[in-house]
């Protein structure tokens, strides 16, 4: 065998050598690409957890959205033994009777300027032109508005139709509420609300609320 074709072997040899190393270093590297690719990052993961739920957020305060101001009183009541004999819509209709009565004392709706709900979950009530308010959430499934005030949580009975909110609370939070709106004591509040403890169970009080004019 002569030299020249000893040389011209011996490179063939060398040339499959080679693109065999090419080829095996190659797959190895994408093999390691494709790996490190399979799993989520799990901050990555969070981020769009959280976006998940700002979108929910903002979704649900856009139902409750508006500038409103106090109409009328409003009553809900849970349960099928609410009222007792009377039936729900003669007991309602004698309840929102005694606390119309009650508000007009109280000077609600002369007091009780607006309430705003912003797309973005802020709230602001204004009492005798003096504003306050902080932060709210929505929950449209339990018709829950909570809103927020240095921390301090106010749930409501909430939910809305094409004209009006409904806002509803127990006697505890509703005395807290009319005690700031009318200026009076807990007391006064407490005793002037007392037809209601004293005859029903299972029922929220509280205020419907039209767009403000």
């Amino acid at each position: 065998m002569s030299v020249i074709v000893k040389k011209v072997i011996t490179l063939r040899i060398m040339r499959q050598f080679f693109l065999l190393f090419v080829l095996t270093f190659g797959f190895s590297c994408f093999a390691q690409e494709v790996d490190s690719t399979a799993f989520f990052d799990p901050e990555e993961v969070f981020v769009v957890s959280e976006n998940v739920e700002e979108v929910n957020r903002l979704a649900a305060c856009q139902m409750v959205a508006g500038v409103w101001q106090y109409d009328k009183p409003y009553v809900h009541a849970d349960g099928a033994s609410v009222m007792g004999k009377l039936g729900k819509p003669i007991a309602k209709s004698k309840i929102k009777k005694s606390l119309d009565k009650v508000y007009k004392k109280m000077k609600i709706k002369k007091r009780w300027n607006s309430m705003t709900l912003t797309e973005d979950g802020e709230w602001t009530m204004k009492v005798l032109g003096l504003s306050f308010g902080g932060s709210y959430t929505y929950d449209p499934e339990h018709e829950q508005l909570t809103l927020r005030w240095h921390g301090i949580p106010l749930k409501s009975h909430t939910h809305r139709d094409s004209k009006k909110l409904y806002i509803a609370f127990d006697m505890d939070r509703l005395l807290v509420v009319l005690s700031f709106i009318s200026g009076m004591s807990s007391s006064e509040t407490l005793k002037s609300l007392s037809f209601l403890s004293q005859n029903f169970r299972n029922v929220t009080v509280g205020f419907e609320m039209k767009a403000f004019q």
